[in-house]
C-alpha cells in the first residue's frame, strides 16, 4: 500500500493563495518521507487566516510561488494516490492550477473524510473534521500546519485500511473520485 497524503494552508478566502504545502508519503502502513514548503501566495493575509495557521507575510518572503513549485510536486505526485481531508486542498490545487494557468497534475485524489465516514459509526454523520477523528485515534499533531495535518490524514486512513481490511485503491474505487 503506497500513497501520498497532502495539506495546503491559504493565506486568505481565495483557495488559490495557497501559503503552506505539506505532504506524506505512505508505504506498507508506515510514514517513510515528507515534503514541506511555505509558498508565497502573491496575494495579502487576512487576519483570521493568521489567527489560524499563525503564517504571515513576512514569514513567507523570499519563499517560492506555487508556480516555482509545481514541477517538484508534478514530479512527486504525478499518477499516484494523494489523500487529502475533506475537499478543502483539491479544490486549492484546483484553484492555483487556474489562476497561474498551470495544467492540472495526474492524480487521483481521495478524501480521507469520506473514508472516516465509512469506517467509524460515531462520524457517519458528523464530527469528521480532522482534529476530533485524530484524537479520537490518538494521533498527536499540531493542527493547522500543512505538513503534520497531511501526516495525520495519511494516519488516519492507515488505520481505516487495517479497521475495514481494505487497501487505499479499494477506496479509490469505492468513492470513484479517480479526478485529475
Amino acid at each position: 500500500m503506497r500513497f501520498y497524503s497532502l495539506d495546503v494552508e491559504t493565506a486568505n478566502y481565495d483557495l488559490s493563495s495557497i501559503c503552506q504545502i505539506g505532504i506524506g508519503l505512505f508505504e506498507n502502513g508506515e510514514l517513510a518521507g515528507t515534503w514541506e514548503s511555505l509558498i508565497d501566495p502573491g496575494s495579502s493575509f487576512h487576519w483570521s487566516n493568521i489567527r489560524v495557521h499563525g503564517i504571515t507575510g513576512a514569514r513567507v518572503r523570499g519563499a517560492p510561488s506555487f508556480r516555482e513549485v509545481y514541477p517538484v510536486l508534478r514530479k512527486l505526485l504525478s499518477e499516484n494516490i494523494v489523500v487529502h481531508h475533506t475537499s478543502f486542498d483539491f479544490h486549492a490545487f484546483s484553484k492555483a492550477y487556474d489562476r497561474f494557468n498551470l495544467r492540472p497534475i495526474d492524480i487521483r485524489w481521495l478524501d480521507s473524510s469520506r473514508i472516516v465516514r465509512h469506517t467509524w459509526q460515531q462520524f457517519s454523520k458528523s464530527g469528521y473534521n480532522l482534529a476530533n477523528v485524530a484524537n479520537h485515534l490518538g494521533i498527536e499533531f499540531r493542527h493547522h500546519d500543512a505538513l503534520e495535518d497531511s501526516v495525520a490524514a495519511g494516519k488516519i486512513v492507515v488505520e481505516a485500511c487495517r479497521l475495514s481490511n481494505r487497501q487505499v485503491d479499494e477506496w479509490l474505487g469505492i468513492f470513484k473520485t479517480n479526478s485529475k
